[in-house]
């Protein structure tokens, strides 16, 4: 469905924002190939902001009997690089007069940090965390809140994810998405929006 696109709404991980060089081997030097997806799996269940993740990070570091701190795993954890690219585009349909969303699935640690330290705000009109909303991506109820706070009807929102899943969870809850997956170009996103009607790319 295409029409008038008020609201465009993008995920963080794989589309703004990427780990920093080296980030993948520094996983392999701190713990071995099984410690990230390890934190991965304890970390699944934070992303609604129904339990807290430090606690999680020390029980993976005792089971595998990791001499590791919390804090060194979350600051690994927190290496972003941010995509300029993409953030111009965010400006561009901005200044066309649509409205600009973060959508991200993120533990509060790593969500705190991003809010404090990453310099979204500049560029978005709103900021929305699963850890705040209470519900994560693919939920439809992730999506809903988010187009129902920003005052626009479902199919006038677009939402761009880098995972297949996500993208049709938004689809569920009524939302025009596309999906920005790991080897596509920065061309091929922009035509992809281009045929949506997304003013600004």
């Amino acid at each position: 469905m295409t029409g008038t696109i008020k609201a465009l709404i993008l995920d963080a991980d794989g589309v703004v924002q990427h780990p920093a060089r080296g980030w993948w081997m520094g996983w392999l030097r701190l713990g071995g190939p099984g410690l990230l997806p390890a934190l991965s799996r304890a970390e699944h269940a934070t992303q609604d902001g129904s339990a807290e993740l430090a606690p999680r990070i020390a029980r993976v570091l005792a089971e595998r009997g990791l001499d590791l701190t919390v804090d060194e795993v979350v600051a690994h954890w927190c290496r972003i690089d941010l995509d300029q690219r993409m953030l111009q585009l965010v400006d561009q349909v901005r200044a066309a007069g649509v409205i600009t969303a973060l959508g991200t699935n993120q533990n509060p640690i790593r969500g705190r940090f991003m809010l404090e330290n990453l310099p979204y705000a500049e560029h978005f009109d709103a900021l929305f965390h699963s850890w705040q909303i209470g519900r994560a991506k693919p939920d439809p109820a992730f999506y809903t809140h988010i187009v129902e706070t920003l005052g626009v009807e479902p199919h006038q929102a677009v939402f761009v994810d880098d995972l297949r899943a996500n993208v049709v969870g938004a689809r569920r809850a009524g939302l025009q998405a596309v999906q920005f997956a790991l080897f596509d170009t920065f061309g091929h996103l922009r035509l992809k929006l281009r045929g949506l009607g997304v003013p600004g790319v």
